[in-house]
């Protein structure tokens, strides 16, 4: 029996010991659920990375919109539980241990025992005492699945039929084609999250409000003073998304050059501290008085701050661009490896993304680039219009009655068929 088969055994056992324990807490919860127009509780079910959470917001929304009496509650990674206290629409955070989670599946593998039905049963109450009326599970992973069971009467999202079915949602199957294709999706995934909650996406966007945040002391001057900031990741979430830090020299030393009132802030996490001392040691010393290093220093929130303070965000790490975006700044990612602006670009209007084109993909996927599009950005940072650059494009972002969607520069913003076509086969209800 091969690992991927053992795995899998040992899920079912895993799953089939759930669906007792769920059957448990269903009898102990007797409430019928309450009509539509009266408050229900409700439980947003996102479990994914930074990037994820953020993208839920315009799903939130909706809902609140759909349902403006109910209490919606958000389940999240516990290490992000500070920041989805900030996601408008929230009523309340409840954490998931993700870690302690493996360790009973993992455990489980091998044999599932009355201990491990224990375990998650106490991890559950710790979660919520009572029943949520309804879960909206965006995640495709049998924790989540597993948790919209056991903590609601009804879960939708991911699953068609029982909470813990393994048969997909149709949105769900198209969020997972997204993932494994190599093919363009033109529905964006935040809007994908709309459709799994059976909503079209809302009209508005509703930034994160970040609370007055203290920084770091000697931090405090950014953005507070005159010329534009300009926060540069420069890290990413995966190896293959790495700029090399000789790119990221060149672009300070021109923008800087060029923008002699702005200021550069390095961002990222403490991992990437080193990154950021390399770049720093390749600039001219004249350079350095307007370079400001955050590296390893902030917090979920006081990130959110800083990024608020920055008229532009540039970098290739998806998570802090959509965290930036979502706080109203304006953002120009670079895209390659397996990162495509239709699907994942920075949500909503006037974001710019350069996206490498396929042939030279598996080229910087090894992190052998030809060129890289410096001097153009640098342009867009002024407002002003980019000059094309081969083996890039470069897109804009826009939003109409169907959420976000991007458009080469050099075309007009006119809605793509295609996405209308997907909610028609999806969601035939939301497009007339």
């Amino acid at each position: 029996m091969t690992p991927f088969d053992r795995f899998r055994r040992g899920m079912t056992d895993w799953m089939n010991s759930v669906e007792l324990l769920q059957g448990e807490r269903r009898r102990s919860h007797s409430r019928p659920l309450l009509p539509s127009r009266m408050t229900q509780r409700a439980l947003v079910i996102q479990l994914a990375r930074l990037g994820d959470l953020v993208q839920t917001i315009p799903a939130i929304t909706a809902l609140k919109k759909s349902h403006p009496n109910w209490e919606l509650d958000l389940l999240c990674p516990a290490q992000l539980s500070v920041l989805g206290r900030l996601l408008p629409g929230i009523s309340e955070v409840v954490t998931w241990d993700g870690a302690a989670w493996h360790r009973r599946a993992a455990s489980a593998e091998a044999e599932v025992r009355p201990e491990h039905i224990a375990e998650a049963g106490a991890g559950i109450r710790a979660i919520s005492e009572d029943l949520y009326d309804r879960a909206f599970v965006l995640n495709q992973h049998p924790r989540a699945f597993i948790a919209g069971a056991l903590l609601a009467r009804e879960s939708v999202g991911a699953v068609s039929g029982k909470p813990l079915s393994h048969k997909l949602s149709p949105w769900a199957e198209y969020i997972r084609s997204v993932a494994i294709s190599n093919r363009s999706h033109r529905v964006h995934l935040a809007d994908a999250f709309c459709g799994m909650c059976g909503l079209s996406p809302p009209n508005d966007i509703i930034q994160i409000q970040v609370p007055t945040t203290v920084l770091p002391t000697d931090l405090e001057p950014i953005g507070q003073s005159d010329g534009d900031w300009i926060g540069l990741l420069v890290g990413a979430g995966d190896q293959e998304r790495l700029v090399p830090i000789g790119v990221w020299e060149r672009l300070i030393a021109e923008c800087l050059e060029i923008r002699p009132a702005s200021r550069v802030v390095l961002i990222g996490d403490q991992h990437e501290q080193e990154r950021a001392q390399g770049i720093q040691g390749a600039l001219p010393p004249l350079l350095l008085g307007r370079v400001w290093d955050t590296t390893g220093r902030l917090s979920l929130v006081q990130l959110a701050s800083l990024l608020a303070r920055c008229r532009f965000v540039v970098g290739t790490d998806t998570g802090p661009l959509h965290l930036a975006a979502a706080v109203g700044t304006r953002v120009i990612g670079w895209y390659f490896a397996r990162a495509r602006v239709h699907e994942t670009g920075p949500y909503g209007p006037n974001h710019w993304v350069w996206q490498a084109e396929a042939r030279e993909m598996d080229r910087m996927a090894a992190m052998k680039p030809i060129r890289w599009p410096i001097a153009e950005t640098i342009a867009l940072l002024g407002d002003g219009a980019a000059a094309s650059v081969e083996d890039w494009s470069l897109w804009r972002s826009y939003r109409d009655d169907l959420g976000a969607y991007y458009v080469e520069s050099e075309h007009e913003p006119i809605e793509s068929c295609e996405r209308a076509q997907i909610w028609r086969q999806l969601q035939p209800l939301s497009v007339a």
